[in-house]
């Protein structure tokens, strides 16, 4: 069945009981960034494979939103479809909210399933849509999705103390003092990620995420987690109730939160709860609404968390030394691709006794390709690496010591003035931020113009996030903070909190340029002006220089060069030998 073939057949059904439009997000039951398999509706119905984006179908017309960093992929997927792309954030094209408004009648109906909708976009679909009708219990697509995939079966494991550095017993009495401070009854988690930090356990429910998809609700006195039961073996459950965890069955949920008493008073997140769960909740029971606990805890990392991800950046940086210096050689054949050298890094960091899995799929883009922000090669159409131009390579891993992200931008060969002077700019930007220090209660927004002001001086920008945090064998992709514009960028930057820096610049059909390291915020230094933050570093893999404009450069951004490159060959030399060894001196020789 191809897309256009689903299109008709969802009509039809929409027929049936006359809706309007029926909008399909990216989602699962827990508002998951990544999704396993069995959950992505969106993809299904439209074809687009992006990680963001909202479906919604009418009787006559068929969109796709999602932001910036797909534009140029979604353009290319639903080009043989009767998909349109609406980009977000572009004012030429309307909002979910907006097209809704335009193009269903003042007393139309609008459906989704609420088992993937949140609450939070929920209300502002509500707030928007008038006197529109609001139908949140109709699962199309499991009617037309009839291969769908099945959820997967494997066991949930525990996650040592000496890696995770709390135990569950204090996190759950450092959940329940707050819960006390704030005279909340019950506190309900639907974030999976929040629930494996609390109870120090792991999954792989979700490719790139090692997470169980499960429920967990938490009383003054209880601990109720709710999930498959076949994925939890002797050994962890066990673990669970020795730590007083109730274990249910996935969808006892439901009967939990009906059973709470009235005038009670539960807290949860809109963002992270879906509509049929809030449904759930008796109506006289008091609802609170906030950003998770868990996620604000979580957010500040432990000492054995911080020294743990500082031994998985020595991990993955010997293992991206040696990759660099593979493909090197292996551009000068004329045989190597994209889609092949992705793989020769997984086989690499494969090799590490204690990887898991990648922490997201590798974006790798040579030339022209780099230019699109996600762009992920497949096994077809792969470009052919050579020795000129220069190729993009985001990556990362889970490793049982932590999660690593890194982007370097390389020269295979001789670059135009053009690809030299918009690398410097994008190298001058990662350094601004590992110069900056900032006043404690600093916000994301505004760390990010610190970051963009050498590229705005030169009349350029970039429209994806300057950074984000970073979880801890979990998402690599973790809330609240975020550098940057949009949700989270409100959030201050506290000390030991994670975040990626990786500015970047992208020339269409040209080159694409990010340079992306890892940082933790530690204390500076405190005087009669109060507490100043600082970044520091955590990620050690040489930044090449051959793209470098060096009259571009202060003389403060030269030392920073050529100390962070001298503190990778002093870090990974140590581990490397050969050609490998070699390969990272003339990396980090002095400019």
């Amino acid at each position: 069945m191809n897309i256009n073939q689903r299109l008709e057949n969802l009509r039809s059904l929409m027929a049936d009981r006359k809706i309007d439009a029926y909008i399909i997000p990216t989602s699962d039951p827990h508002q998951s960034e990544y999704l396993s398999d069995h959950y992505k509706e969106r993809e299904f119905i439209s074809g687009f494979t992006g990680s963001a984006g909202t479906a919604v179908v009418t009787p006559t017309e068929a969109k796709v939103w999602t932001d910036s960093r797909y534009f140029l992929q979604a353009e290319k997927e639903l080009a043989h479809s009767d998909f349109e792309l609406m980009k977000m954030g572009d004012e030429d094209y309307p909002t979910v909210e907006e097209y809704l408004e335009e193009n269903v009648n003042e007393f139309g109906k609008i459906a989704f399933n609420g088992n993937l909708f949140s609450v939070r976009e929920y209300k502002k679909l509500s707030e928007s849509m008038g006197s529109r009708t609001l139908v949140s219990d109709i699962d199309y697509i499991s009617d037309l999705w009839k291969d769908r995939p099945d959820l997967r079966k494997d066991k949930a494991w525990i996650l040592e103390e000496k890696y995770a550095g709390e135990s569950t017993a204090s996190k759950l009495s450092r959940i329940r003092e707050e819960m006390d401070e704030n005279g909340y009854d019950y506190y309900f988690i639907g974030a999976v990620e929040d629930i494996c930090w609390l109870l120090n356990i792991r999954g792989n429910d979700i490719d790139y995420n090692p997470v169980v998809l499960c429920y967990m609700l938490i009383s003054k006195d209880r601990a109720y987690l709710c999930i498959d039961q076949e994925k939890l073996d002797g050994e962890t459950k066990d673990y669970l109730e020795a730590n007083k965890i109730k274990i249910h069955s996935y969808n006892y949920i439901f009967t939990l939160l009906k059973d709470i008493p009235g005038k009670n008073r539960i807290f949860l997140d809109p963002a992270r709860t879906n509509v049929a769960i809030y449904d759930a909740i008796n109506s006289n029971v008091k609802v609170s609404t906030g950003t998770n606990i868990t996620t604000n805890m979580k957010a500040i990392k432990n000492e054995t968390e911080i020294a743990n991800t500082k031994k998985a950046y020595i991990i993955d940086g010997v293992t991206l030394v040696k990759f660099f210096n593979w493909l090197e050689v292996g551009a000068t054949t004329g045989t190597l691709n994209e889609y092949v050298a992705s793989k020769k890094l997984h086989e690499l960091r494969a090799e590490n006794e204690s990887f898991i899995e990648e922490s997201f799929a590798t974006i790798m883009g040579y030339k022209d390709n780099a230019a699109i922000v996600h762009y992920a090669p497949a096994n077809v159409g792969s470009k052919t690496i050579r020795t000129e131009g220069m190729v993009l390579i985001d990556s990362g891993a889970h490793y049982k010591e932590g999660t690593t992200d890194i982007t370097r931008t390389v020269a295979l060969g001789t670059l135009n003035q053009a690809e030299k002077d918009d690398y410097t700019l994008v190298l001058k930007s990662h350094i601004a931020l590992f110069l900056a220090k900032f006043k404690e209660k600093t916000t994301g927004a505004r760390l990010d113009s610190i970051a963009k002001y050498p590229l705005w001086q030169a009349g350029k920008d970039f429209f994806h996030g300057t950074g984000h945090g970073v979880g801890y064998l979990l998402t690599v992709h973790e809330g609240p903070q975020r550098l940057g514009l949009g949700p989270g960028s409100e959030i201050e930057f506290k000390e030991h909190m994670f975040t990626s820096i990786e500015p970047g610049l992208y020339i269409s059909n040209s080159h694409g340029i990010r340079i992306e390291n890892q940082a933790v915020v530690q204390k500076a230094l405190e005087n009669e002006f109060g507490r100043f933050l600082e970044f520091e570093n955590l990620t050690y893999v040489p930044i090449d220089t051959r793209p470098i404009n060096v009259d571009m450069l202060t003389n403060e951004e030269i030392n920073w060069i050529n100390d962070y490159n001298q503190k990778c060959e002093e870090v990974l030399a140590a581990y490397l030998e050969g050609a490998d060894l070699e390969y990272l001196k003339e990396s980090c020789k002095q400019i």
